[in-house]
């Protein structure tokens, strides 16, 4: 096992990618496949989790790990806070060639993850009980959500690492490590899970140890790529730092993936009250299917987005708009082409992905068809959107990428919730969500001309300037 885990690290070492020089869509190609490859595998592993964990130890186990996501969520948000804050702020350096501030940074993201996450966990265990009743269990769910967010909580600081870690990846060119670990750690937690909850009969709490272990194994094996300093980013002199002169710009940079995950969730959460109060128990099956279809189709729009950030800032670092615009440009083609071609798909074979969920009863196969057909009528606007999210944010337009992620996350979609049901009904209730992400792409197209028309008029005035001087 040790020698397969050195000789992967040490694999034979591929071109190292030039983010100000080689030719755009190969850099993005060689950034969107591994972080494709270990989103989708990730995905499968979660899958596979539910599954085991069903059959091990019943409906109740399921039950507490879903009424556990509201903590996830909040501990997800303040990981992307610092992780990719953290990584925009590398990639900008290694674009301006200050190697070692990158370095800094990288060391302030590790420590600073590690001291908020280790807080978090913290209150979490001190007020179990507390969090327990807030998050409205009942006694029989209870024991099981309180048994799932101990465990949970004693592993928070490797979910904050991995973050971190996976993204920094990408701005150190090395998307295959993260690909690598992803795998690794996917495998190796189907393969606890099966030994800790049906052969040694832990229940959630195997579960749960089964994921931390094999979270633990993928920050391992991200942090021996870093130990190695093979690329700009180091490990070898890392120096504990909890204070950092970038801090704020950290932060600010950070915060708009933070509203948008909190912002996401509450959408989500007002959309299942939206669709029980209009459809009842029968429309719980419409929902759970888009709930788990986005769940996939999600990974290839983010992977987008994922993939074109430590782009957009190294060329913001290293003033080269013009590869910006031409990546921006590329990377909202393809994510649009991938937005329609799963919409194709879903409509196509909408009522064949409905059977796979065990839909048995004709009104709630026709209602969740329906609800596939009109939901995923948003999504090349919705991977549009991301990439948007991506751009402003690298480019450091902070308020900008807060603002449409507020907007596209909450404002329009509780708007539509409350208008659009009342005059179409549930089919309302369906379209909610993808109006809302063509509202916030026409607007966010609308600050995009303005920036470019900003910038123009700026250049022009420059021009004309150092005419006159001569």
């Amino acid at each position: 096992m040790a020698t397969v885990f050195v000789s992967v690290i040490h694999a034979k070492r591929e071109h190292v990618m030039d983010y100000g020089h080689d030719p755009i869509k190969r850099l993005f190609f060689n950034l969107y496949w591994p972080t494709l490859t270990g989103m989708l595998t990730m995905a499968a592993y979660q899958v596979a989790d539910g599954i085991i964990v069903g059959y091990g130890v019943g409906t109740m186990a399921l039950a507490g790990i879903s009424m556990s996501f509201p903590v996830l969520m909040v501990a997800v948000s303040l990981a992307m806070l610092i992780g990719v804050g953290s990584s925009m702020v590398v990639a900008i350096k290694l674009g301006e060639e200050q190697v070692a501030e990158a370095s800094r940074v990288f060391h302030y993201s590790c420590s600073f993850s590690v001291l908020i996450s280790a807080i978090l966990a913290g209150v979490l265990l001190v007020f179990i009980d507390t969090w327990v009743n807030l998050l409205g269990a009942n006694a029989d769910i209870e024991p099981f959500l309180k048994e799932y967010l101990i465990y949970f909580a004693l592993f928070l600081p490797t979910l904050f690492l991995r973050f971190s870690f996976s993204l920094l990846l990408n701005n150190d060119g090395s998307p295959n490590v993260s690909r690598n670990a992803n795998i690794i750690s996917s495998v190796l937690n189907v393969v606890l899970d099966l030994v800790f909850v049906l052969g040694f009969d832990w229940g959630l709490k195997g579960a749960a140890i089964a994921t931390g272990i094999s979270q633990t194994v993928a920050v391992v094996f991200m942090g021996y790529h870093f130990y190695l300093g093979r690329n700009h980013l180091s490990l070898r002199q890392y120096a504990v730092r909890v204070v950092e002169p970038e801090q704020r710009r950290i932060l600010e940079l950070g915060f708009p993936i933070f509203i948008s995950e909190l912002s996401g969730a509450l959408a989500f959460g007002l959309l299942n009250k939206a669709v029980i109060d209009q459809g009842g128990s029968e429309a719980g099956a419409a929902l759970a299917t888009i709930s788990f279809t986005l769940f996939f189709v999600m990974k290839f729009l983010v992977g987008v987005a994922f993939s074109v950030q430590p782009l957009f800032g190294f060329n913001h670092g290293a003033n080269n708009p013009q590869r910006i615009e031409e990546l921006l440009r590329f990377s909202l083609k393809f994510v649009v082409v991938i937005g329609m071609l799963a919409y194709v798909l879903i409509f196509l074979f909408a009522e064949q992905i409905v059977l796979l969920f065990n839909v048995v009863t004709p009104e709630e196969v026709a209602l969740a068809t329906q609800a596939l057909h009109w939901f995923y009528l948003g999504t090349a606007f919705m991977g549009a959107n991301l990439v948007f999210g991506a751009y402003f944010q690298s480019l450091e337009r902070t308020r900008i990428a807060t603002c449409v992620a507020t907007m596209r996350g909450v404002v329009l979609v509780a708007s539509f919730l409350i208008v659009l049901p009342k005059i179409l009904g549930m089919t309302g209730v369906w379209l909610a969500i993808p109006l809302a992400e063509i509202a916030a792409f026409l607007v966010t197209l609308t600050f995009v001309f303005l920036r470019k028309n900003v910038r123009s008029v700026s250049m022009t005035s420059s021009i004309n300037h150092s005419q006159a001087r001569y």
